[in-house]
């Protein structure tokens, strides 16, 4: 997205730098000042606090991810003559804070490697596969840690440390616990009520609801010292990045805003690393869980790619692992039939979808309330036209129907890739970002 974006810009004319590792505030200052920058774009994070940019020079954040804490504070961190884009709608992904600033929707592009891939197949096609995260099932995380551990250091002491590690590494809550069974059951009941108030694969996800809910459903264990304690953790790796006249500088971590722009996520208390777990995270567990079960029901030909698949045992026979290269995606996406797609908040438009599209490849996803808002589906295609859609209720009937359908999941293909070819380049994206630079 990164490099993408850059190219985009040049595309269109402008000069434009992706930063290849992650620079200081003060060295974003430097370089806005030693090449006479004129924006400073940047993911995930707002401007720093202590470290002021040169005054003609205009400041774009692009928030991808959010979390619960995100807004804390959010507003002041922004200057009217700021813009805030999300991945698609704002209020949808939980930005809903009054903002002082141009508010917009800016979802990610398209590069010319994707529109003119035309290499063969490497292997057989197959019926469905799914590119994608899935978290960590909270079992594992909860209730099967010492006794896996135990378990592989009687067949291999070396193997058992090395899983130690690997696990103590990956834990998203509760990484050392002095209560199990008071931990347990708080996480017990932010579990139930998610899973009371949170529809898998109907893309409403309301991240506010469900933090509000499971505050006040585990308010008497929030204090509790096996609840609430912290640890330090190692700050996670920032990929940033810079434009000639406009500096990126893009996160593709887990990130959000606070005024000391310390916010690792390991630094939060443990009940706070809770929250966003299953604020998050665990709904997306919820709809892929969904959607692959529901799916196996119509083929065992499927592929699931990613981290996490393999710790989902139901899973792991069909995880192959994660694809490092843009021309593995591709591959992946071409000779798939049917290539699955879910989106929490109902949004979409993101890079997979996109990418999938433009090389041909027939995207098979549900429907949401949220998609005729920006990042939805409906802003850019029509089911039945570019794309198959299905409800949680028909499912299975509707992947039936398509997977028996060779000549239209071919020209839906076609059709989406003439769309994206016309709306959703990366030069596209460097357009509107200069539009809005003029409002």
């Amino acid at each position: 997205m990164v490099n993408g974006l850059a190219a985009g810009f040049h595309v269109i004319g402008h000069q434009a730098y992706a930063l290849p590792k992650p620079i200081s505030a003060v060295e974003v200052a430097k370089k806005c000042r030693e090449l006479s920058i004129d924006a400073v774009i940047q993911v995930n994070r707002t401007r720093h606090p202590d470290v002021a940019l040169p005054s003609n020079v205009r400041y774009i954040s692009w928030f991808q991810d959010v979390f619960p804490e995100t807004t804390r504070s959010f507003a002041e961190s922004f200057h009217d003559s700021d813009i805030l884009y999300a991945l698609g709608d704002a209020e949808v992904l939980g930005l809903d804070t009054q903002m002082p600033c141009y508010v917009g929707s800016l979802v990610s592009g398209v590069d010319n490697t994707a529109i003119e891939y035309s290499k063969d197949i490497t292997s057989d096609p197959v019926d469905f596969s799914l590119c994608g995260f899935i978290p960590t099932p909270p079992a594992i995380v909860t209730y099967n840690f010492w006794p896996d551990i135990l378990a592989l250091s009687r067949c291999n002491p070396l193997l058992g440390a090395l899983r130690f590690i690997a696990i103590s590494r990956r834990i998203l809550i509760g990484r050392y616990f002095q209560s199990f069974a008071t931990y347990t059951s708080a996480l017990t009941e932010m579990m139930g009520i998610v899973s009371e108030n949170y529809r898998p694969l109907r893309g409403d996800l309301d991240i506010h609801k469900l933090v509000i809910a499971m505050r006040e459903a585990t308010a008497h264990l929030a204090k509790s010292p096996s609840v609430s304690g912290s640890f330090a953790g190692k700050p996670s790796d920032r990929q940033l990045s810079d434009a000639g006249h406009l500096i990126g500088w893009f996160r593709n971590n887990m990130g959000w805003a606070n005024r000391k722009q310390a916010n690792d996520f390991h630094s939060l208390p443990r009940y706070e690393r809770s929250i966003n777990y299953f604020a998050r995270e665990y709904p997306r567990l919820l709809d892929r869980k969904a959607l692959v079960n529901s799916i196996l029901q119509v083929s065992h030909s499927l592929e699931l790619y990613g981290p996490g698949w393999n710790m989902h045992p139901e899973f792991s026979p069909y995880a192959k692992g994660t694809v490092d290269t843009q021309d593995g995606l591709l591959d992946i996406y071409r000779r798939s039939r049917i290539n699955l797609a879910n989106n929490t908040h109902g949004l979409g438009l993101h890079s997979r979808t996109l990418e999938c599209m433009a090389a041909g490849g027939f995207i098979f996803t549900h429907a949401s309330p949220h998609d005729n808002k920006p990042g939805g589906m409906l802003t850019s295609f029509e089911p039945g036209v570019h794309y198959g859609v299905f409800t949680p209720e028909n499912l299975q009937e509707e992947a039936h129907r398509w997977l028996a359908d060779d000549a239209g999941r071919k020209r839906a293909g076609q059709l989406a890739a003439a769309i994206v070819r016309e709306r959703h380049c990366w030069h596209h994206r460097a357009r509107q970002i200069l539009d809005d630079l003029r409002k």
